[in-house]
C-alpha cells in the first residue's frame, strides 16, 4: 500500500508573484521556456499521479445520479492505483436532480475508463453484491496488476465466473455460504499474505435485535468453505487471518503443518466467533510444544504472533481460561485488545500480560455487563474485583505501567462517578512513550443533556488536569490524542432499511435504543470492531436526524479532541 507523504515545505509557493514573474521573464530572456513548460508539464503530471492515487467514491445506496459521460475525469482514472467504493448517505436534494443508476451499472462506467493493469487494489464495500461482470473485468484486465480485493458481498451467481489469481490480501465481509469465497481463496494459495473473512450482514442484524446469545444462530457457510479457508498448511506466506462471525470448530489444527502454520500468523483477529475457547486451547497447545517439545521440527519455528484481538458478546470461564492459557504460551505481543460483551472479568490486567509486557505497545482492555443502551447506567466494569473505584483504577494502572513501560497506546475505563480518583496519584505519568489515550465510558448521565455538565473536550481536559497533575511527572504529558466513548460500530448509525427486521416484524430506526439513536461515538485508533470508524464527534440528537433527512447540514457538531 502508499505511505503516506509527509509534509513538505511550501517554499516556491509562498514566493511574492512579483518575484515569481521575474524568474519566468529571466527564463524567457535566456530562449528557455520551451523546457520550463516540459518542466512544469512534468510536474502536473507528478502531482495528479500523488493526488489520484488513492480514490475513494460514495454511492448512495438507493442510486446515484445518471450520467452517459465518464463518472471520473480522465487525469483521475490515469493517476489512480487504489480504488474503494463505499455506501453514502441517499440522494441530497442538494444535488443534481438526475435520474437514479445502480451502484453496478455505476461500477461498470468507472471501468470502462480505466487503462489495464492498472489497479492494484479494490474495495467494494457496498450493500449491493458485487457482480460476476465486475469479477470477470478485474480478472481479464488488472490480473497481473491486482494484489488486494475487499468486498462487502458477492453476487452468488458468479460460480462460474473467472476469478483473480495474484491476490495478497482479501477481505470478505459476508461470505454468505462462501462456494465463491473458497474459490477465490484457492485459486491465491501461494500469495494470500492477509485474509480477513466474515458474516457481518448477519452479525450486525443479530446484534441488532436480540444484542445476547446470537452467535450461534448465525448462518455458516458451507463445509467446503472451511476446508478451503481453514486450510492454513497450504498458505506459506498468510501472516494475518482474520474472522468475523464465523465458527472456528473446524479451524482446529488436526496435524502437524495444520498446527505450525498457526506459528507464522502475525497478526491473529477473531471477532464473534462461536468455538473461539476451543481454537485459542488447541493454539497454545501447538505453541507450547512448537517451543519445547523434543519431538518438535528443527530448527524450531517459534510463534510469530504480534497482535492479537479478540471479541466475545459471549464469555464464559472456559474462554477466559483459553485465552490466559493462549497468552502464557508465548512472548513477544506487541498489540492486544481483549473486548467482552455480558460478563464481569475478575482477573486484573497483569494476569493477561504473561511475558509480553516489555514487547507490548497497544493495550485495549475493555468489559460491560451488559450492552450500553442508555446514557444514564454504565455497563462498563474494569478487569478486576468489584466494580469501578479508585483503588482498582491506581492498582491496574500501576501494574500496567510497571510490566508495559514501552506502552504507546492505552485503552480502558475510568471511574468517573468516585470523586477520590481526582486526588489519587498513579504512574500513569512514568509512560514516557504514551502517545494515545482513549476512555473507553462516559460517566453515567440522568439529565440526557450532551454529557451532563460538560462536553467531550471539556471531560478530556478534565481528565488529563486528574490523571497528570503538574506535581507528578515533572512535566506536561506527551500524549497527542485522546479520546473518550464506549465503542460503537459505526454502520449502526447508517442502517439500511431492514436492517432491525426479523420474524416478520419490521423495527424502525425510532424504535431502537435511544442511545444508538441520539449518540455517535467512536474513536482514532483502536479500532475493535471490522477496523471500520468514524472519527469522535459528540452527541449529535436532533441535528444528526436532520442531516439524514437532507434538512441542513451537519455544522458544528464534529469536536476532535486534540491536546496539542
Amino acid at each position: 500500500m502508499a505511505t503516506p507523504l509527509s509534509p513538505q515545505p511550501y517554499t516556491l509557493l509562498d514566493l511574492p508573484d512579483e518575484l515569481k514573474l521575474q524568474i519566468v521573464n529571466n527564463l524567457d530572456k535566456k530562449r528557455d521556456l520551451y523546457n520550463l513548460s516540459r518542466t512544469c508539464r512534468v510536474l502536473e503530471d507528478m502531482t495528479m499521479r500523488r493526488l489520484y492515487l488513492n480514490v475513494d467514491l460514495g454511492i448512495p445506496i438507493a442510486g446515484a445520479r445518471h450520467s452517459r459521460t465518464p463518472i471520473l475525469r480522465p487525469p483521475v482514472t490515469q493517476s489512480m492505483r487504489h480504488l474503494a467504493i463505499r455506501s453514502s448517505a441517499g440522494s441530497s436534494s442538494r444535488q443534481s436532480p438526475w435520474e437514479p443508476e445502480s451502484a453496478r451499472d455505476l461500477l461498470m462506467n468507472i471501468f470502462e475508463s480505466i487503462s489495464p493493469n492498472q489497479l492494484s487494489t479494490f474495495k467494494f464495500l457496498h450493500p449491493t453484491p458485487l457482480i460476476g461482470d465486475a469479477l470477470d473485468v478485474l480478472t481479464t484486465q488488472h490480473n497481473s496488476s491486482l494484489q488486494q480485493l475487499s468486498f462487502y458481498e458477492i453476487d452468488t451467481s458468479v460460480a462460474d465466473n473467472l476469478v483473480p489469481t495474484n491476490l495478497s490480501v482479501l477481505d470478505s465481509r459476508t461470505v454468505n455460504d462462501g462456494e465463491i469465497v473458497s474459490k477465490i481463496i484457492t485459486s491465491n494459495r501461494d500469495t494470500l499474505q492477509q485474509l480477513r473473512l466474515g458474516q457481518e450482514k448477519y452479525l450486525l442484524r443479530g446484534y441488532g435485535i436480540h444484542r445476547t446469545a446470537f452467535l450461534q444462530h448465525l448462518p455458516q457457510p458451507s463445509q467446503n468453505f472451511f476446508k478451503s479457508s481453514y486450510g492454513l498448511e497450504n498458505m506459506p506466506r498468510l501472516r494475518d487471518l482474520s474472522l468475523h462471525g464465523l465458527n472456528l470448530v473446524a479451524l482446529r489444527p488436526s496435524s502437524i503443518p495444520q498446527a505450525l502454520a498457526f506459528c507464522r500468523l502475525e497478526r491473529l483477529c477473531l471477532e464473534s466467533c462461536p468455538g473461539s475457547a476451543e481454537l485459542l486451547e488447541s493454539i497454545a497447545a501447538t505453541f507450547h510444544w512448537s517451543s519445547t517439545s523434543a519431538h518438535a521440527p528443527i530448527p524450531r519455528q517459534l510463534p510469530q504472533l504480534k497482535q492479537f484481538i479478540l471479541r466475545s458478546e459471549e464469555p464464559n470461564n472456559a474462554l477466559k481460561d483459553s485465552l490466559i492459557r493462549f497468552l502464557c504460551s508465548f512472548s513477544g505481543l506487541e498489540t492486544l485488545s481483549l473486548l467482552f460483551e455480558n460478563a464481569t472479568i475478575l482477573e486484573r490486567p497483569s494476569t493477561f500480560l504473561c511475558d509480553h509486557g516489555s514487547t507490548m505497545r497497544s493495550l485495549v482492555l475493555e468489559s460491560r455487563i451488559q450492552p450500553r443502551e442508555h446514557l444514564s447506567h454504565d455497563t462498563s466494569r474494569p478487569f478486576g474485583v468489584g466494580g469501578y473505584s479508585q483503588d482498582l483504577w491506581e492498582e491496574s494502572i500501576n501494574d500496567i505501567a510497571r510490566l508495559c513501560p514501552n506502552l504507546v497506546e492505552l485503552g480502558m475505563g475510568f471511574p468517573w462517578n468516585d470523586e477520590i480518583v481526582r486526588i489519587r496519584r498513579t504512574l500513569l505519568p512514568t509512560l514516557k512513550h504514551l502517545r494515545t489515550i482513549h476512555i473507553r465510558n462516559f460517566p453515567e448521565n440522568n439529565v440526557f443533556s450532551q454529557l451532563g455538565d460538560y462536553t467531550i473536550k471539556e471531560y478530556a481536559t478534565k481528565f488529563i488536569e486528574w490523571v497528570y497533575p503538574a506535581l507528578v511527572g515533572g512535566a506536561r504529558p506527551a500524549l497527542e490524542h485522546f479520546a473518550m466513548g464506549p465503542t460503537l460500530y459505526e454502520t449502526r448509525m447508517n442502517m439500511p432499511p431492514g436492517m432491525y427486521s426479523a420474524a416478520g416484524h419490521n423495527r424502525s430506526r425510532s424504535s431502537a435504543p435511544e442511545f444508538l439513536r441520539t449518540h455517535h461515538f467512536a474513536m482514532d485508533w483502536a479500532k475493535t470492531r471490522f477496523g471500520r470508524w468514524s472519527p469522535m464527534i459528540t452527541p449529535v440528537t436532533e441535528r444528526w436526524v436532520e442531516e439524514s433527512e437532507d434538512m441542513r447540514p451537519l455544522a458544528g457538531v464534529f469536536e476532535q479532541v486534540w491536546l496539542r
